[in-house]
């Protein structure tokens, strides 16, 4: 069965995007399985990165044409719009076009992301908002992203979905994550990111509670409601520095301090809202954080450059030589084995 994987913190500038895209690539290279990527992010950032080098060559091609560059690929708002509208019970997911990645070696898809995909905060939140009524138009509407996500999975085996979603408690963000089966929290170290963890846990156990309320009413109707309780499996730390080999003291003291706040107030309201113990994983009980990613340096523009997982990047693409080149591949090896533990801890 496929798993739907969210990354998400309120707070942005957590390295969410660049996380999401190398995890992609790591479970698709560790366990050789089909990987899709949606993004559900009205920044597009995800899609950017994932086709950076296709929107490159359609660029100079508009610009020798004096036309707009139009990328292949169906978009999240393309395939949800005629479900919102009325026009169909369910999405259509046999018209639905998904982009191979460059360097995915034909495993990693994406679903891409479309910057008018904001205009769906408006209907999926009239949907939430008319969720106890006996609309059956707003009921579909509720359920459209996860059922459109469950059924894709399914038809084109893909083992994981990894959702992509801004930095927002809106009401897209609040589908997607309701439709996961996981969740990770990635966050910077950092004080802002200390706070977020207290306002994130109000944010996450209203949303458990509110879809736990319609979840028996739904399935009585039929419809693919999501179980609304994805599984905690914990924090992500990331972008910080290092200085001989450890976090730099600035960082080190919040990558202590943030995961206590974790245990000690995100994973109780989890519980509490959810009315189950298996929302949170066992391990992070020991330790929330599963993987503390540093800062990629000189190798995150070469990523963003080439749309590649980072430790897929050659010699030639980033230019580098001799000790440089040894240096920079070691660091991506040390990244490659990162993204590899990080996919044992969804798998």
């Amino acid at each position: 069965m496929t798993k739907i994987l969210t990354l998400y913190n309120h707070k942005g500038g957590v390295s969410k995007t660049t996380t999401t895209f190398n995890l992609a690539h790591a479970l698709a290279d560790k366990y050789q399985t089909r990987i899709l990527m949606v993004d559900a992010d009205p920044q597009c950032n995800l899609t950017e990165l994932a086709l950076s080098q296709l929107i490159e060559s359609l660029d100079k091609q508009a610009a020798d044409q004096d036309a707009d560059n139009q990328l292949p690929g169906t978009t999240i708002l393309d395939a949800l719009k005629p479900r919102f509208v009325g026009d169909r019970s369910t999405v259509d997911i046999d018209s639905i076009e998904l982009l191979p990645v460059v360097g995915g070696d034909e495993r990693v898809f994406l679903f891409r992301g479309d910057i008018a995909l904001s205009e769906s905060e408006d209907t999926l939140s009239q949907a939430h908002s008319m969720r106890t009524t006996n609309d059956l138009h707003q009921k579909r509407n509720y359920v459209a992203l996860n059922d459109m996500l469950r059924r894709l999975g399914e038809k084109q085996k893909f083992s994981h979905i990894l959702v992509d979603v801004g930095p927002s408690a809106g009401a897209l963000t609040r589908a997607c994550f309701l439709a996961s089966d996981i969740f990770m929290v990635p966050v910077f170290p950092d004080r802002f990111n200390f706070q977020a963890i207290g306002s994130l846990s109000q944010i996450i156990s209203k949303w458990i509670v509110e879809h736990a309320a319609v979840v028996d009413d739904f399935k009585k109707l039929g419809l693919n409601v999501a179980p609304g309780k994805p599984e905690f499996r914990g924090l992500i730390v990331q972008r910080f520095q290092k200085y001989g080999g450890s976090p730099k003291p600035a960082f080190d003291h919040w990558m202590k301090r943030i995961p206590q706040r974790a245990g000690s107030q995100l994973m109780p309201s989890l519980i509490e809202a959810a009315k189950d113990k298996s929302i949170v994983a066992d391990h992070c009980w020991a330790n929330p954080t599963v993987a503390e990613i540093p800062e990629f340096a000189s190798l995150a523009p070469m990523m963003l450059t080439w749309g590649k997982a980072v430790w897929k990047l050659t010699q030639e693409e980033t230019g580098w030589g001799g000790s440089v080149w040894e240096q920079r591949s070691a660091a991506m090896n040390s990244f490659r084995d990162l993204f590899y533990e990080l996919a044992e801890v969804v798998q």
